[in-house]
């Protein structure tokens, strides 16, 4: 049998336990004896008996195997800690150490050294760069990590323009993204996801601080929402995202990625009316700048002993300028939207049967609707012209012209189609 203790900051919650691809999870009584303690999903709920999967059911293994990486990002990891890809609970022995949220997995008897931090320079950051796909950016890291995602990321931290990379107990501040490692087919990524969630702040969405540096390839930074205070002074917040949240597989991000299910993650907040509007600006502005992959496990929750509450959007990005030339628009919806499947299909009463079926009222989503339509183009507009005057960019060409795919063929395409009535 193989354990994992874990961990929610310095607290230990519980035990997780794996036997014959079994897995189970037992609660600690001094968590189940804390004033604060809350469970670790609504499928793992606080009890002082071993929780086993079933055969079918695997809540435990979903859960845990939710934190790790996707498709060639774990491919990669597994490479790098000689583990196979299929063996969760063995990739989690490895990088448990940092995942998302809070929450830390660790080998009985073993402990996280006291927090510190390791310079990392613009020179040790570019080698990494270009040594993927082939080798990791975390495989010279002190730390694993085991965040979720089919993208390579590493950890950081980011204080007064350097880089560190934190070691032991020490919080990472931020996710980097370099460019996605296949370019001929997803160019610019770098610029793109930093154009699309600008926008979106832009729009009044919630959204983390990002920026673009160059080391000198271009690297996307995003500030963790699942952070409290500022380095050297942070906490972890507890985080699920909506795979956990649901009780679902990894594999059931895109498959059940609909309204029904939409509704039911938003039936779970203290604020129901609050989280269902945000979650229809969410999926509105992803249809209008083209973001098909925006699925369960790009929305997550903040979770505590009040319960629960919408954590801030994160992954936007553009996908559908990376679709065949002249194709951009028969791109499938992340979630299908009244009686339309693709971007091309969807029209203005499409979008507001979304947000009925979502349980908001039709006048209150075409207030919302005519908002972001009306403030969409002249946000990217505004965005653009700040990338066109920068100084610093190597390959202004390149993003600029990037930024004119996403701006004239999705989001004025998008936007001209939807017409009140129509």
């Amino acid at each position: 049998m193989r354990k994992l203790n874990i961990y929610i900051n310095a607290d230990q919650v519980g035990v997780l336990s794996e036997e014959d691809d079994i897995w189970a999870f037992t609660y600690t009584p001094g968590w189940l004896g804390n004033p604060q303690r809350f469970p670790l999903s609504r499928h793992i709920a606080l009890a002082e008996q071993k929780q086993t999967d079933g055969s079918t059911r695997r809540h435990i293994q979903w859960f845990f195997d939710n934190l790790l990486p996707e498709e060639g990002a774990r491919d990669l990891l597994a490479r790098d800690v000689k583990v196979a890809a299929a063996d969760a609970f063995g990739l989690l022995e490895a990088c448990g150490a940092e995942s998302a949220g809070a929450i830390t997995l660790l080998m009985p008897g073993k402990q996280l050294p006291a927090g510190s931090v390791e310079p990392l320079s613009r020179e040790e950051l570019s080698h990494r760069i270009l040594r993927l796909p082939d080798v990791s950016l975390n495989a010279d890291s002190a730390k694993r990590m085991s965040l979720a995602g089919a993208q390579h990321k590493m950890l950081l931290i980011e204080h007064k323009g350097d880089f560190l990379e934190p070691v032991g107990q020490m919080p990472s501040s931020h996710i980097l993204k370099p460019e996605h490692s296949q370019p001929h087919l997803y160019w610019q990524t770098v610029r793109n996801e930093w154009f699309v969630m600008n926008l979106a702040a832009k729009l009044g969405l919630p959204v983390p601080k990002t920026t673009v540096s160059y080391v000198p390839e271009p690297v996307y930074i995003i500030e963790r929402f699942d952070r409290a205070g500022r380095y050297p002074e942070q906490n972890r917040l507890p985080v699920l995202d909506g795979c956990q949240l649901l009780g679902l597989s990894r594999s059931d991000k895109y498959t059940q990625s609909d309204v029904t299910q939409l509704n039911d993650f938003s039936n779970i907040y203290r604020s129901k009316g609050l989280a269902k509007l945000s979650i229809f600006k969410w999926a509105l502005f992803n249809a209008l700048v083209g973001n098909g992959d925006a699925h369960l496990k790009n929305l997550s929750c903040f979770l505590g002993p009040r319960g629960f509450e919408l954590a801030p959007f994160y992954d936007l990005l553009c996908t559908a300028i990376y679709e065949h030339k002249g194709t951009h628009l028969s791109a499938e919806l992340s979630q299908p939207m009244g009686n339309a499947k693709t971007l091309e299909a969807l029209s203005y009463t499409d979008i507001l049967a979304f947000g009925q079926n979502l349980g908001l009222p039709e006048k209150l989503c075409e207030k919302e609707t005519n908002k972001i339509l009306a403030g969409i183009i002249p946000a990217a507009d505004e965005l653009y012209k700040q990338v066109q005057s920068s100084t610093d960019i190597q390959n202004i060409a390149g993003e600029l012209r990037m930024l004119r795919e996403i701006i004239e063929l999705v989001i004025r395409e998008m936007v001209s189609r939807m017409k009140p009535g129509i």
